[in-house]
């Protein structure tokens, strides 16, 4: 049953990817055409303040994860009930400081965005604000549900409600703009989808899981491997969003709400990147954590990191070499001509961003092994050396030089530190993992090369042509990858499924 919803979750993680590209690409230029440039760079600008004081979740929910999957791997009902009862305390207290935080941040909007916000788009930012700090401290509060579901690893339930969220969100975002569009609707539906995504996973615990939480005793080996645990993640964290959030921040201050739209839609495309991969990473977290505990070997967590590594890297391989190719087309048709700064901004992230996210099991193995706090202390170093060399290149070079400093910050960190930390400490067969990855190499550049050529087929910006020339390079693509670069594992995980639905089709007729 577990490996079925491990599958299943894997699945139910790209259809939600997706959905949520589909649906991006659809509601974005309807926001972009409602709110205008400006009030839509607002509404991206307040949107980082929403994931900067979600960081007040400092790390517990995969803290909670971690140790909550360890006592079922060893059937502790007692020790379940009484770590709930401990990480609920601490979200109890974070909530609170949560909320002191945002009300000393919120006295001092007009300080931090005074010289580039307009009085208007000022009083709108307050107003977002408020709403915002209600929507994250109920999250907050009550993150513990998403780490019971997940250690539990119940992945079609926390799947399916995390599409229905996508799906329902523009639905009634668009149904409010038919009496008021503006910026401020647009937080009040998020925080209204939020909140109730937050009921349902309290419902699922407690009626389907029958989860228990209850104070045995106080654990204090626990709460200092908690804390201790938690800090790492959280640096970690904090590091990500500093990467993917302070170019926003730094831009709003410095150059005002339209920088900010056109450095927020080449991150968008970028997180659209990043789903692809974490969406299968992000199920693998308990069983590795069950393997670490019951003794597995550093050649499995190897082979995994690799296995699933060249499956990532066969998908991303096809997205960067198709978005290099299409990509400065698509967004002129997506979102318009005033975007075009937005392709270089998403390209010179994504190609560094890559070695990370073919990597990111190697995220979930240090996890496991309780060797995070390495890639946190790097990470956090880089991350504030970036802040530093972001605010003169935003200056001189604008949208462009804020992305040049997170895409050697990334390669810095990704590429060349944390590789050789793999190797040399945490024991992971690194050499082998880029043999592998080279042997995909070659073919993804000849398909590459060929799209040149197909791109040449028609250089109007028109949606068909785009549309025929994509579909066009993703057969080309399958194809030169099927023949030279998939293993007969990969080919099996594509093959197996359709011999399934071929044999029962036989039988049934």
């Amino acid at each position: 049953m577990t490996i079925s919803q491990r599958k299943a979750g894997v699945v139910l993680s790209y259809i939600y990817t997706l959905t949520n590209a589909l649906v991006g690409f659809i509601y974005v230029p309807l926001l972009i055409h409602f709110l205008g440039q400006k009030e839509f760079g607002l509404y991206q600008l307040m949107g980082s303040f929403l994931v900067y004081l979600g960081l007040f979740d400092f790390g517990l929910s995969n803290t909670v994860t971690r140790y909550y999957s360890k006592y079922i791997a060893l059937d502790d009902e007692e020790g379940k009930e009484n770590l709930l009862a401990l990480s609920s305390l601490i979200y109890l207290i974070l909530t609170l400081i949560l909320i002191l935080v945002g009300i000393f941040i919120f006295f001092y909007l007009d300080d931090i965005f005074g010289n580039s916000l307009s009085l208007y788009e000022l009083e709108t930012a307050k107003k977002m604000f408020i709403i915002i700090l209600i929507s994250v401290a109920i999250t907050v509060s009550t993150a513990v549900f998403n780490s019971i579901i997940t250690a539990h690893e119940k992945f079609i339930f926390l799947k399916v409600l995390s599409i229905i969220q996508v799906i329902i969100r523009p639905i009634i975002v668009l149904a409010v703009f038919a009496i008021e569009a503006s910026a401020i609707s647009v937080v009040i539906v998020q925080a209204g989808i939020n909140i109730f995504g937050s009921i349902m996973k309290i419902y699922y615990s407690f009626s389907k899981l029958n989860v228990k939480i209850k104070f045995h005793y106080f654990d204090k080996t626990l709460l200092k491997e908690f804390i201790q645990y938690s800090f790492y993640i959280f640096i970690t964290m904090l590091m990500d969003q500093i990467y993917w959030r302070s170019d926003q921040v730094i831009l709003g201050i410095i150059l005002g709400t339209t920088s900010v739209a056109v450095f927020s839609i080449g991150s968008q495309i970028v997180t659209y990147y990043m789903t692809l991969s974490t969406s299968m990473s992000g199920v693998f977290l308990p069983n590795i954590t069950k393997k670490v505990f019951s003794d597995g070997t550093n050649d499995e967590l190897s082979d995994i990191l690799i296995k699933v590594g060249r499956i990532q890297y066969i998908l991303l391989g096809m997205v960067l070499t198709g978005f290099i190719l299409y990509g400065r087309e698509f967004i002129a048709i997506w979102v318009g001509e005033e975007f075009n700064k937005s392709y270089y901004i998403a390209l010179i992230i994504m190609i560094p961003f890559t070695i990370d996210l073919i990597q990111n099991i190697g995220l979930a193995i240090l996890q496991a092994k309780n060797m995070y706090s390495f890639r946190a202390i790097v990470f956090l170093s880089l991350a504030i050396s970036k802040i530093i060399i972001s605010i003169p290149m935003a200056i001189y070079m604008g949208e462009i030089g804020a992305a040049l400093a997170t895409g050697v910050s990334y390669f810095i960190g990704n590429g060349i530190v944390m590789n050789y930390y793999y190797h040399k400490k945490v024991k992971l067969n690194i050499l082998k993992f880029w043999k592998e990855i080279f042997k995909l190499t070659i073919p993804i550049i000849l398909s590459f090369l060929i799209g040149l050529v197909v791109n040449k087929l028609n250089v109007d910006y028109n949606l068909l042509s785009l549309i025929v020339k994509i579909i066009l390079y993703m057969i080309i693509y399958i194809l030169i990858i099927w023949r030279f670069g998939m293993n007969r594992y990969e080919k099996g995980l594509l093959l197996n499924p359709i011999k399934k639905i071929y044999l029962k089709l036989a039988r049934d007729s």
